[in-house]
C-alpha cells in the first residue's frame, strides 16, 4: 500500500470542493440526480413517492425521523428516487465539516431492515470530502484515520466515477422497532463528535 515520497507528491490526499453530482454519497440511479437544495426544498412533493410501497415498521421509523428533523428546524430532503433516504446538508450536523468540506457534503440517513431479518437497522453515512486518483493514497488514508469507538470508517467505489470514497458510517440496530428523539440525540452527537476528530487526524495526513 506505500507509494514514495516523490510520487506522494504528485499525487496526495485533496479536498474535494465540490461534489454536487459527482461525489454523492446517493446511490447511482437512472434518472437524473436531484441536487440537494431541490431534495429539501420540494419534499412535500417527494414524501408520497418516498413513503409508497415501505413497509410499517420503516414508515413509522421515517415519519419519526421526519417529526425529530422538524421539531429541530433541520433543512432535510427526501430522495424517493435514489435508495430512499433522507439527507442532510452535513454542516447541520458538524460544524467542522463546513470548515473542511464544502455546504454541498450531504449526510444520509437511513432505516432499512436489519441484515438478520429481525429488526430495523438506522444508519447515517457521509462520503468524507478527500479523494486522490491513486487508489493507494486513499488506502493510506484510510490506515492514517483514527480507529472511532461507534463509528466505521471504509472505502467503497463511487458508481458515478470509479474512484475510491472514503465513507463514515455510523448505525444501530432497532430492538425494537423504534425510533426515540432520545436516541437520535445521542446518534447525531455521536456522529458530529467522532466526524469532527475524523476530520483533526485527516487534516494532518502527510502530502509529502
Amino acid at each position: 500500500m506505500s507509494i514514495d515520497k516523490d510520487e506522494r507528491k504528485r499525487s496526495h490526499l485533496k479536498l474535494v470542493v465540490n461534489n454536487e453530482t459527482n461525489r454523492s454519497a446517493r446511490p447511482a440511479g437512472e434518472q437524473e440526480f436531484i441536487p440537494l437544495e431541490e431534495l429539501i426544498a420540494n419534499r412535500d412533493q417527494f414524501r408520497p413517492a418516498f413513503y409508497r410501497g415501505m413497509g410499517r415498521l420503516q414508515t413509522k421509523g421515517y415519519q419519526a425521523l421526519e417529526r425529530f428533523l422538524q421539531g429541530r428546524g433541520a433543512p432535510y430532503g427526501i430522495d424517493p428516487v435514489h435508495g430512499k433516504v433522507m439527507v442532510l446538508p452535513c454542516g447541520a450536523l458538524s460544524p467542522e465539516a463546513l470548515q473542511y468540506g464544502s455546504p454541498q457534503d450531504e449526510v444520509l440517513l437511513c432505516i432499512s431492515e436489519d441484515a438478520s431479518g429481525s429488526g430495523l437497522c438506522f444508519s447515517l453515512e457521509m462520503i468524507l470530502p478527500y479523494f486522490s486518483e491513486d487508489d493507494a493514497v486513499m488506502e493510506e488514508a484510510l490506515l492514517f484515520a483514527p480507529v472511532l469507538q461507534y463509528g466505521a470508517l471504509f472505502l467503497e467505489e463511487n458508481p458515478h466515477d470509479g474512484m475510491l470514497d472514503l465513507i463514515y458510517r455510523l448505525a444501530v440496530p432497532l430492538y425494537p422497532p423504534l425510533l426515540t428523539a432520545r436516541l437520535l440525540d445521542r446518534m447525531l452527537a455521536i456522529f458530529s463528535f467522532e466526524l469532527k476528530e475524523t476530520f483533526l487526524a485527516l487534516s494532518d495526513y502527510p502530502e509529502g
